[in-house]
């Protein structure tokens, strides 16, 4: 079965190709069930990150619904966004869950509050208890109740510090909370089109996280893991990354989950 719920589109500026480019590309590589997930929106808010900007929102949602009806007897088509948890904002994952008529969000930690109360970005930590404060605010977005998937879990190993103890209690306190929440960890392919990179304890991808994958495996009967291709290209729907993702997870005894309900109405 081959599904893919992690996509973004060219309305988020730093993808390539429109939304039905994508839809095409599944249907050509056979997949059943294709997910959107461009970068989502703040209202009034600029983060500075690159994403849709806000007033293009309602009309991805149209092209979504639109394609949906088009393709219906082709593949199943979700819309989603992925987007970072922040308590103040609680609303607004509601509205788009209810309102909007989302059919999940998944929660893509790039930025977090800190204990001074400004934003730390995880592509920027200096040291391995910004990890853990990353993880304790994933946490917090699991336990909203708003996200479905948390993506690249183990995103905070792209930075320069090594693994040590700090790295594993942020692993083991992912892992703990996504099994009492019923969130589904992903495993993300998109790391291994970004290359072998050289860090202090050794060349690695930046993700997925070996020694972060090898804890979770100890969990495999109680946690849920997807596979997310976090394509920006039409030809990354599914490619040797998605291959390669699904031959490591069977390695490590992993069942990947393919499929899931949308969001009950809050």
């Amino acid at each position: 079965m081959k599904v893919n719920y992690h996509t973004h589109c060219n309305r988020c500026r730093h993808a390539d190709g429109t939304a039905e480019e994508y839809v095409r590309s599944a249907i050509h590589a056979g997949l059943t069930i294709l997910g959107f997930s461009d970068h989502g929106p703040f209202p009034d808010t600029d983060f500075k990150r690159l994403r849709m900007p806000y007033e293009e929102l309602r009309d991805y949602l149209a092209d979504l619904k639109e394609l949906k009806e088009k393709y219906d007897s082709q593949i199943t088509l979700y819309s989603g966004l992925e987007i970072e948890y922040l308590h103040e904002f609680e609303p607004y994952y509601q509205a788009l869950l209810n309102e909007m008529g989302l059919d999940y969000l998944i929660l893509g930690q790039h930025f977090f509050k800190n204990a001074s109360g400004g934003l730390t970005d995880l592509y920027s930590l200096k040291s391995s208890e910004e990890a853990l404060e990353y993880a304790c605010s994933a946490c917090e977005g699991m336990r909203s109740g708003f996200f479905r998937i948390l993506a690249h879990p183990d995103l905070y190993m792209f930075n320069a510090f090594s693994w040590d103890e700090n790295c594993e209690k942020a692993c083991e306190l992912l892992i703990d909370t996504a099994v009492s929440t019923g969130t589904i960890l992903e495993y993300n392919a998109n790391g291994y089109r970004r290359g072998i990179h050289a860090f202090s304890d050794g060349d690695r991808y930046y993700y997925p996280d070996p020694r972060f994958w090898r804890i979770a495996a100890r969990h495999a009967s109680e946690i849920q893991v997807i596979v997310g291709s976090d394509c920006h290209n039409p030809s990354q729907v599914w490619d040797e990354a998605m291959e390669r993702a699904y031959q490591d997870l069977e390695e490590l005894g992993i069942e990947p989950t393919f499929d899931f309900l949308p969001h009950q109405a809050f």
